[in-house]
């Protein structure tokens, strides 16, 4: 009994240690947050992945000045359209609500890479996007 007590220990210390990792890493790897003055400072052509409870999927998103967006999500073997609108209720306050849900909008920024993180409001969904070139 007690080498099992051990062995669970041992097992939820791993377990610990690289969910800290992935953690910081993943931190680590995004720019510095920066505040978002406004939807029409998101307007633009953005690309990346959204993700969800099952799976995640390739995501062209199109913002507009006013913050409402619409996109297409590619679901294999079909296309599924996504729209919504980004409110900005005051700097470093950012939320979305639309077909997928509701959550917070958060930009990354620096000299050389910008991001857009939309994170749904329970977890469990949310998409990593880049300016489109």
């Amino acid at each position: 009994m007690r080498r099992l007590r051990t062995l669970v220990a041992l097992q939820f210390a791993t377990l610990v240690a690289v969910v800290f990792a992935a953690l910081v890493t993943g931190c680590a790897s995004l720019p510095p947050s920066k505040s978002i003055e406004g939807a029409a400072s998101l307007a633009g052509t953005w690309r990346g992945r959204m993700s969800g409870p099952l799976g995640n999927a390739p995501l062209i998103l199109t913002i507009h000045d006013d913050g409402a967006y619409q996109g297409v999500l590619y679901v294999e073997p079909t296309y599924r359209e996504v729209r919504g609108v980004i409110s900005v209720a005051r700097p470093r306050f950012a939320r979305y609500q639309g077909t997928d849900g509701n959550g917070r909008v958060t930009l990354y920024e620096d000299e050389s890479r910008r991001v857009l993180r939309f994170v749904g409001d329970g977890g469990g969904r949310g998409a990593e996007l880049t300016p489109s070139k």
